[in-house]
């Protein structure tokens, strides 16, 4: 239960996220470089007995001015102090996302997780899972190039066996 809760608490965690406009001139495409865009997130949640510490490093390509992919690292901390346990998280992502009109957008997102599964008899072993994550959110621009982005995503491959204790992920992360 403190681990589902501790999971639950890191999907809403803070993230920052940088991701370009791109701007077509003559309809002609800019640059390779121009297109490319770094970013990621990071997450801290202490309290009742749980401290987490989220880090996810992004790399993105701007495909159209209204689509982008990427791929992407993730590393999570997580420490039981009332039950003194504690796990590394690790895995890793694809994602993409497709602006439908002006601040709505849709996002699709692959995660592979490997996490340390623990049982009852004192037991543990590494298990690593998948997710397949397809929601949508909505960008309030914040400055000239900056913006604030509230993010809903359901897990459809959810089975309760693994580390997250709801197929629902609430994200809110800032672009500049």
């Amino acid at each position: 239960m403190r681990f589902a809760l501790t999971i639950c608490l890191l999907c809403l965690s803070f993230a920052l996220m940088a991701q370009k406009t791109v701007v077509y001139e003559n309809d002609a495409p800019p640059p390779f470089r121009d297109r490319i865009f770094f970013g990621g997130g990071v997450g801290f949640n202490a309290g009742n007995g749980i401290t987490a510490i989220q880090v996810n490093p992004i790399v993105g390509y701007m495909i159209t001015p209204k689509w982008s992919a990427g791929i992407g690292l993730e590393y999570q901390y997580v420490k039981y102090t009332n039950i003194n346990l504690d796990d590394n998280l690790w895995g890793g992502q694809l994602f993409t996302r497709y602006n439908i009109y002006r601040m709505f957008f849709l996002m699709a997102e692959y995660d592979l997780i490997n996490y340390t599964q623990f049982y009852l008899d004192g037991s543990e072993s590494r298990e690593t899972i998948d997710r397949v994550l397809l929601g949508g959110g909505i960008s309030q621009p914040l400055g000239r190039s900056g913006a604030i982005n509230l993010v809903a995503l359901y897990d459809f491959s959810y089975d309760n066996t693994g580390p997250y204790g709801s197929p629902w992920v609430f994200r809110i992360f800032f672009s500049f």
